[in-house]
C-alpha cells in the first residue's frame, strides 16, 4: 500500500481503462454519462495517439469484423452513426455441409430484419470509434504502458511505463489480456487450444454477394464468406493436421482449392489477397471481475471464429458494464457496490458460458467425421427451412442473443 506522501503525491481517477483498441474506445464512448456528470476519467495505451487517418494499435488491423444486429445498434447509439455507409449489410446467411445433404437459408426479412448485421473493417471501425471518442472529457495517455497494477482498500495502484504512478478507484481491463495484468491480481485463465488455425483472407468472386454471408462445413474445416463491398471477406478454420500442407500452396493453388471447397456459390473465386493466419485458442477467465477490476473484450474471453460472436459478446459485456458503471455514478456519484458487481459478474458470465457453448458445439457437431452425426446434422438443418421457430432460435443463438440483450446506452 502507498505512503501517504505517495498517495498526495499520484494523480487519482475514478476509473481507469487500460487499453485503447476496439473495446477500450467503444467502452469510453458508453461511459459518457459518468463524463458529463465530471467523473475523472483516463484511458492508457502503448500505441502512439491515433490521428484522423491512422491508428497504430494492433486491434485496427486488416481483419474485418461481423457486427449482429444488436452490436450495430448498439454503436449507433454510442454516436457511430455513419455506420450504414461504411459496413456490408448481412442481410442472409447459408449454411451448408460439404458432401452432405444438410443446407439452411436464412433471410432477414424472415426473421422481421432488415438485416441480420452488417461486415466492417477493423480499420474503418477504429476511426469511426476514435473521431468520435477523441473529443470526450477523458484524459487519454498513449504511448504508455500499466507495468504493474496493486489493489488496496480504495481501488487500485497503477505503475506506468514512464515512471508514473496513478490511483484508480476502478480499473476496466480492455486490452486484449495482453498485458498479463490479470495474473498480477490472481486471475488466471482456462485455455483450449482448438489445434487449428484460422486463415484470413479476402476474395474477388465472378457472382456478387448479394449480401448473404455463407457458413460452409468441410472437411478441411469451416469456411465463412462475409459480404465485404465489392468483395468477401474469407474466415476458413483448418485443422493443424491439414494446416502445414495447405499453408504451403501458392495463390493458384489456394483458389483450385476453395472452388473446389466453396462450390459455385459465388460463381468461380477469381482472386485472393495474401493470407493472414492465426493459432486458435479459446481463453475465459471463470472470474473476470474482482473488487474494482472488470476485464472486458478478449482480456475476458477469446472465442473460436466458427460463429463470429466474439466482438458481439464483447459489446454485450461492455453495454452491462456500462449501465452499471453509469447508474452507480449517476445515483451515488461513486463506483458500483460489491453487491453490484457480484450481479454484473453473474450476467456477464452467464452469457460467455453460453456464447462459448453455441461456438463449441457447432465445431464438435459439424467437425465429426461419424456417419451417424453426419446425417443426424444434415437431418437438422434441412428441418430449420420447414419449422420458422427452429430457425430464429438458430439465428438468435448466431447472433448471441439466445438470452435477453442488454438496454441500449
Amino acid at each position: 500500500m502507498p505512503t501517504e506522501t505517495e498517495s498526495w503525491k499520484m494523480e487519482k481517477y475514478e476509473l481507469v481503462i487500460v487499453g485503447g483498441g476496439m473495446v477500450g474506445l467503444t467502452m469510453a464512448l458508453a461511459l459518457r454519462p459518468m463524463l458529463e456528470l465530471n467523473a475523472k476519467i483516463t484511458l492508457i495505451d502503448p500505441a502512439p495517439e491515433p490521428s484522423d487517418t491512422d491508428l497504430a494499435s494492433p486491434s485496427f488491423d486488416d481483419r474485418a469484423t461481423a457486427l449482429s444486429k444488436y452490436s450495430f445498434n448498439a454503436l449507433a447509439a454510442l454516436g457511430i452513426s455513419t455506420l450504414d455507409q461504411h459496413s456490408s449489410p448481412i442481410k442472409a446467411i447459408e449454411v451448408s455441409d460439404r458432401g452432405h445433404a444438410g443446407y439452411h437459408l436464412m433471410e432477414a426479412t424472415e426473421q422481421g430484419l432488415d438485416q441480420f448485421g452488417a461486415v466492417i473493417a477493423n480499420k474503418t471501425l477504429g476511426l469511426l470509434l476514435w473521431q468520435k471518442a477523441k473529443s470526450l472529457n477523458i484524459e487519454y495517455r498513449f504511448n504508455q504502458r500499466v507495468s504493474t497494477i496493486k489493489p488496496d482498500a480504495r481501488g487500485h495502484t497503477l505503475s506506468l511505463s514512464n515512471e508514473d504512478k496513478i490511483h484508480s478507484q476502478f480499473v476496466l481491463l480492455c486490452d486484449g489480456g495482453r498485458s498479463g495484468l490479470h495474473h498480477q491480481l490472481g486471475l488466471q485463465e482456462t485455455i483450449t487450444n482448438f489445434q487449428a488455425h484460422a486463415r484470413i483472407a479476402i476474395i474477388k468472386a465472378k457472382k456478387p454477394h448479394a449480401g448473404t454471408a455463407y457458413e460452409r462445413f468441410t472437411q478441411q474445416g469451416p469456411i465463412a464468406l462475409l459480404p465485404f463491398g465489392d468483395y468477401s471477406a474469407l474466415v476458413w478454420t483448418i485443422p493443424n493436421d491439414r494446416y502445414e500442407k495447405i499453408s504451403q500452396f501458392d495463390k493458384s493453388q489456394s483458389l483450385a482449392w476453395l472452388n473446389e471447397q466453396v462450390g459455385q456459390r459465388l460463381g468461380l473465386i477469381e482472386d485472393i489477397s495474401d493470407w493472414q493466419d492465426y493459432p486458435l485458442v479459446e481463453k475465459q477467465l471463470p472470474v473476470s471481475i474482482s473488487h474494482g477490476f472488470l476485464a472486458l473484450g478478449n482480456a475476458a474471453a477469446t472465442l473460436h471464429p466458427v460463429a463470429g460472436q466474439g466482438f458481439n459478446l464483447a459489446i454485450r459485456g461492455m453495454m452491462r458494464s456500462a449501465q452499471t458503471l453509469n447508474n452507480a455514478y449517476r445515483h451515488n456519484q461513486a463506483m458500483p457496490s460489491f453487491e453490484q458487481c457480484q450481479c454484473l459478474a453473474s450476467e456477464l458470465q452467464k452469457d460467455q458460458k453460453t456464447t462459448a457453448l453455441f461456438s463449441n458445439r457447432l465445431i464438435s457437431l459439424f467437425g465429426s467425421p461419424q456417419p451417424a452425426i453426419q446425417v443426424g446434422r444434415g437431418l437438422g438443418l434441412n428441418s430449420l427451412d420447414r419449422h420458422p421457430l427452429l430457425s430464429q432460435s438458430f439465428a438468435l443463438a448466431g447472433m448471441g442473443l439466445l438470452q435477453q440483450a442488454p438496454g441500449l446506452i
